[in-house]
């Protein structure tokens, strides 16, 4: 058990003064030490295309001495990002505290080599993205972007749309956002397929009807009228949503991807749209970003494009420190944390 003042480095800006972070520092031997630190959207995309290694395509921000020194006495940071050298800047470190669900960005294998324990923001976003996720469904279903251009156009014409209810649904991944988007579904009368990585088969789930193993997943996007790909960047998923699979997709399909672009070959899936095989594409992430002014991606047809902001923020601050009070207690008391990145 930790008994001497831990410094903890809030590298991830907050926006607002929280009164739990007050009381975890007057109940336990903490103390937290301030230093902003958050790289830009292009170079977070490129450590998540080279497993959290810069490439040496974008710039770090610049890092002054008194920062490094204050990082040097750190046990715990708490952070978007992982600057590159973490063995020299946090050589005390003992846990890194990620926040946000994806860690593709972070170098966990230096943080593993290190002896850090590593935990991510997993479920705290998970309710808000699956909102989204149905947002822009219905928007697809009931037609309702040609309905606005009619209004803008003050033209008068009847679009009739279609239902959710009694439409298959298979969704890639059933972690949190996976499980949240079912949940959903459920209230929307769909059938819900999944696939997971250790699943069960057999077992009953409540909230899914069918769970598929991962060499299973293109029987189950074949039965799907729409396909969620809510699974973790890895691997076995980098490129899974390729010409073939997209060619496997039912006609008239729609695909949805909230989680990594990575999982996807961009200029297939372009394909499939202007082919018209799918009927859309809703995208809230994309291989590199922002997305490159050139990407045939902005003018695909039935593209519903988002530049990675499923997430509301209206609650996400409040979670990410509810997490992060409750692990800061866990690891002061010597206990497993939440949310162990498994390193795999």
């Amino acid at each position: 058990m930790v008994t001497e003042k831990l410094k903890m480095g809030m590298l991830f800006p907050l926006r607002k003064e929280h009164e739990s972070l007050s009381k975890l520092c007057q109940d336990y031997p903490i103390e937290i030490i301030n230093t902003p630190y958050i790289e830009a959207n292009e170079l977070r995309s490129d450590r998540g295309l080279n497993s959290g290694v810069n490439s040496g395509l974008y710039a770090e921000p610049d890092i002054d001495d008194t920062t490094k020194l204050e990082w040097q006495k750190c046990v715990a940071i708490v952070s978007m990002d992982l600057p590159s050298d973490p063995r020299s800047l946090f050589p005390n470190l003992g846990w890194f505290q990620g926040v946000s669900a994806g860690y593709d960005h972070i170098d966990s294998s230096i943080l593993t080599e290190m002896g850090v324990v590593q935990t991510s923001a997993r479920g705290i976003a998970s309710a808000s993205i699956s909102e989204f996720v149905f947002a822009r469904l219905l928007q697809v279903l009931k037609d309702l972007r040609t309905i606005d251009q009619q209004q803008r156009e003050r033209s008068w014409k009847v679009k009739f749309g279609s239902e959710a209810y009694g439409k298959t649904i298979g969704i890639v991944g059933l972690g949190s956002i996976g499980r949240e988007v079912a949940t959903r579904a459920r209230a929307f009368g769909m059938t819900i397929l999944a696939s997971k990585k250790n699943p069960n088969i057999g077992c009953l789930d409540v909230d899914v009807d069918q769970i598929f193993s991962p060499g299973e997943v293109d029987t189950m996007i074949g039965m799907s009228d729409v396909v969620v790909m809510a699974a973790p960047a890895n691997n076995e998923t980098r490129d899974m949503f390729n010409r073939e699979r997209f060619s496997l997709m039912k006609p008239g399909s729609i695909f949805c991807n909230i989680a990594r672009g990575v999982h996807v070959v961009e200029d297939d899936l372009v394909e499939a749209l202007n082919s018209s095989h799918l009927r859309a594409a809703i995208l809230d992430v994309t291989r590199n970003e922002p997305l490159p002014m050139d990407s045939p991606i902005w003018s695909a047809k039935n593209m519903y494009l988002s530049p990675h902001c499923s997430v509301s923020f209206d609650s996400y601050e409040e979670n990410a420190v509810a997490l992060l009070v409750e692990n800061a207690q866990l690891f002061i008391e010597g206990k497993p944390l939440i949310n162990v990145v498994s390193g795999e």
